[in-house]
């Protein structure tokens, strides 16, 4: 019986996209690599928000501190999200005037 080894998967991205994709890698507790293959696995089988149990190991989330209001938490995520906005050179996001 043959036994399968784990494929590498290579891609062109720009400085810019490549720092994006860190950051945000880092914003979720994640490596570059585990965040790339939840992404592609969960929009490849339409599972993105969808809950299930096969798809608990392709979850990822921005992390956020415990125990604070909901307002404190969409002033992190936004922040956040423009974060990687700014290092991609895209304007800012609002997400509800926080």
């Amino acid at each position: 019986m043959r036994t399968r080894t784990m494929s590498t998967i290579c891609i062109k991205v720009s400085e810019k996209e490549s720092a994006a994709i860190e950051a945000y890698a880092v914003m979720c507790g994640e490596s570059v690599s585990e965040l790339i293959r939840k992404v592609v696995i969960q929009e490849i089988t339409f599972m993105k928000n969808r809950s299930t149990k096969d798809s608990e190991i392709y979850d990822y989330n921005m992390l956020v501190p415990v125990n604070i209001s909901n307002d404190d938490e969409n002033r992190i995520i936004e922040a956040n999200y423009n974060k990687i906005r700014e290092i991609l050179g895209w304007k800012k996001i609002s997400l509800g005037g926080y």
